[in-house]
């Protein structure tokens, strides 16, 4: 009786889909080797609790998804402070940043996104930084040691949530956003202007509406210039206006990709036994570039790669704020996508709720200040709940008192 050849899996990426990978792997096949790989040096981390790092509310000792024993454990091999170079398919081998090579049986490819920074003049300058990592984290903390002004360019989920993070230092900060009104992707128009009066209320500058021309200093930053001639000074400068899938490695190893890696709903790439989740990958035409989608799509690749049949079932893209303590949720669509659509907002002192609705079902809602009707809101928009006859005239008080029904 021949023993069953020990099945090689690889994961590129140690972020949370490439751990949940691993994890998903383990929960199937308990004697496959495998080798996770991470281009940081320090083990897999939470990458959404940097900015909690930054406002000094955890160390870095609560950063780490699981201690250096899990992974002992578990029999998962961790290669840190390494790269892959090249993905060769048809060989199914990986050449390393070191020179190694390895062997693969299942790939998956968990790299994740990288910042994506305008092609502003001066944005090479020395201060003018992105918060992807641990060591970035770091850096800022080391920048914000003396008293600076700090512009935080982007006024999306990452760029509000550095900003109060810093504030919470005691650190003067300010948010430039180019849309009319914060958390464009999260917020419709009414939602994000009283989202601006509370975050201004903590000593947060805001500018909305404001096209940034340039960065300006010689060799170090010394201010922000706007396409209307103002400027304002700066002696950090952090870019938060989103990211963008790290696409090298997949286009030289000639997978499909059009702004992700292309997959199926179990993951799979256009290439034999290579899978990708996470920030990475592109499925449904959808990116998500969020840590639960992430963390799910993780686990169904690893399930598969493992034999396991397992699809991703597409999630409605949701968000919260953490570090500024200001209570906001939204998911689904936040404003009107087409004619169909009807948007009806209330505003009630420190609190807007906004929900949209396409034919009587709800597609999406945001709720800031109260979140009592979080869950409701998050079933009836996965389910796609049906709260009134489309030609029915309704108010924000009517939906609510049916999704407490």
């Amino acid at each position: 009786m021949t023993n069953k050849k020990q099945t090689h899996y690889i994961i590129i990426g140690g972020g949370i889909a490439g751990v949940s990978a691993a994890e998903a792997i383990r929960e199937v096949d308990d004697t496959g080797k495998i080798t996770l790989i991470c281009s940081e040096s320090e083990l897999p981390y939470f990458r959404m609790n940097l900015t909690r790092y930054l406002a000094g509310e955890i160390d870095e000792s609560k950063l780490p998804l699981h201690t250096e024993a899990w992974y002992k454990t578990h029999q998962i091999e961790l290669l840190l402070e390494n790269k892959v170079e090249v993905i060769e398919p048809k060989k199914k081998k990986l050449i390393l940043s070191d020179k190694s090579d390895l062997s693969y049986d299942q790939l998956i490819i968990a790299n994740g996104a990288q910042p994506f920074v305008p092609p502003f003049p001066g944005k090479d300058l020395k201060g003018v930084m992105t918060v992807r990592s641990h060591t970035d984290a770091d850096q800022i903390l080391d920048c914000c040691a003396s008293p600076i002004k700090v512009i935080c360019i982007g006024g999306g989920l990452l760029g509000l949530e550095n900003a109060g993070a810093l504030a919470k230092r005691g650190v003067d900060v300010t948010v430039i956003e180019t849309f009319d009104w914060l958390l464009p992707r999260q917020l419709p128009k009414e939602g994000g202007k009283k989202l601006e009066e509370s975050i201004k209320k903590m000593g947060i500058k805001v500018v909305t509406g404001g096209k940034v021309k340039e960065i300006r200093g010689e060799t170090t930053v010394k201010a922000v210039a706007f396409e209307d001639g103002s400027e304002l000074p700066a002696d950090l400068v952090l870019i938060t206006t989103g990211v963008a899938a790290d696409l090298n490695l997949a286009k030289a190893a000639n997978l499909k990709v059009n702004k992700g890696v292309v997959v199926d709903e179990q993951m799979r790439s256009s290439e034999a036994d290579i899978y990708a989740a996470g920030d990475i990958c592109e499925c449904n035409g959808k990116l998500y570039g969020l840590w639960l989608p992430a963390k799910a799509q993780g686990t169904v690749a690893g399930h598969n790669a493992a034999g396991k049949k397992d699809v991703f079932k597409e999630m409605p893209p949701s968000a919260k704020l953490k570090v500024l303590g200001i209570d906001l949720f939204s998911v689904g669509q936040v404003a009107p996508a087409d004619e169909k659509d009807l948007l009806l907002t209330e505003t009630k002192r420190d609190c807007f709720a906004g929900f949209v609705l396409r034919e009587g079902v709800i597609v999406g809602a945001s709720l800031l200040g109260d979140l009592g009707l979080m869950e409701e809101v998050k079933m009836a928009v996965n389910d796609k709940r049906p709260v009134a006859d489309a030609n029915k005239k309704i108010s924000v008080a009517f939906i609510k008192e049916k999704l407490k029904a």
